[in-house]
């Protein structure tokens, strides 16, 4: 069994509590070089308990399906920053989907002194919440329970989201990556754009995404800063699609990035 020093220990303890930690962040928190950080983290990405990253480290693969309650404790400052300035945002009045996810779950605990909201969800959590307020009114879909994320993403979620016409939809995502695409311009010379685009794990779990995008009048992204450190597989939909993007420190609207 490789014994860790107390550095790597520690190194391991914060990308669990943040999922990504900067190489340089590291050697400044340790007063270390770079190379010796390098050198931990190589080790840790060999026993399989962290991921290299452009810059820094990251969660490996395999730990990527956590517990709900390590998530939610996971950035919890951050999520707890976005759902206030989400919740400030949102009119009363009005019909909101809410995705699936601990951020969205934060911002439902802050609904309660809203009026008149119509809430449509996948999100259990979020409506176990909602439930307590007897003056919103929450629907959810039926199906199968993901004991370990505590939502539905079923087959039928996206045609339950496709009954209701939102005036804001709001999700969260795996990743935001930014991803290469070839085109073809004048003289059959082969051209590469890059966009930014808001992804997730799994193929279910994108598709009600898209569903709630495709059924919002306007459509927010719930990320903090760590999703642009992260890699999934995934396309839900390109970040510039949102109307508002929201990130704790930073909160993106209409392209345009403003200080929180």
């Amino acid at each position: 069994m490789h014994e860790l020093s107390h550095r790597q220990q520690t190194i391991v303890e914060l990308i669990h509590q943040q999922e990504y930690c900067s190489i340089d962040g590291l050697a400044q928190r340790f007063d270390v070089t770079t190379q010796t950080i390098r050198r931990d983290i190589n080790e840790l990405c060999n026993l399989g308990l962290a991921r290299r990253h452009h810059g820094g480290v990251g969660l490996p693969i395999t730990l990527n399906n956590r517990s709900y309650a390590s998530r939610s404790m996971t950035n919890l400052p951050d999520k707890q920053r976005i759902a206030e300035q989400v919740v400030s945002a949102i009119p009363n009045g009005i019909t909101l989907f809410l995705g699936i996810g601990t951020t969205i779950a934060c911002i439902a605990e802050r609904l309660e002194n809203h009026r008149e909201l119509r809430v449509v969800t996948n999100n259990l959590e979020a409506a176990h919440i909602l439930s307590q307020f007897s003056h919103i009114e929450t629907w959810i879909p039926g199906g199968r329970i993901r004991t370990n994320d505590r939502d539905v993403v079923d087959n039928g979620v996206a045609d339950f989201f496709a009954q209701f016409s939102a005036d804001i939809g709001i999700i969260g995502c795996a990743a935001v990556s930014e991803l290469s695409s070839p085109d073809l311009s004048l003289n059959s010379k082969l051209n590469i754009s890059s966009q930014e685009y808001v992804m997730e794990h799994k193929l279910p779990e994108a598709k009600v995404s898209q569903a709630i995008i495709s059924n919002s009048q306007q459509t927010w992204l719930v990320a903090n800063n760590t999703k642009w450190q992260r890699k999934a597989n995934t396309k839900v939909a390109p970040l510039s699609l949102f109307d508002r993007v929201f990130q704790g420190r930073w909160h993106i609207a209409s392209n345009e990035a403003h200080t929180v």
